[in-house]
């Protein structure tokens, strides 16, 4: 993506460019609204919920990984 080449060059850790693509796509604002038409508030704060989850802990492996030297 266009956007996470900018801001790894800017100097942004590779753990918070994926964390914010992972949470941005997975937890977008209109994703959410229609899921909170169709479901009980409980299932999409959980939704929400499991998606942000997975989007810091990707974030924290993939800032691990580079700070090891496995990606860069």
């Amino acid at each position: 993506m266009p956007i996470s080449a900018v801001l790894l060059e800017k100097g942004m850790g590779i753990g918070a460019v994926m964390a914010l693509i992972i949470g941005g796509a997975g937890a977008s604002i209109p994703e959410v609204t229609l899921l909170a038409f169709i479901f009980e508030k409980r299932l999409v704060i959980a939704f929400v919920g499991t998606v942000l989850g997975v989007a810091v802990l990707a974030g924290l492996l993939f800032q691990i990984l580079a700070n090891v030297g496995i990606i860069t």
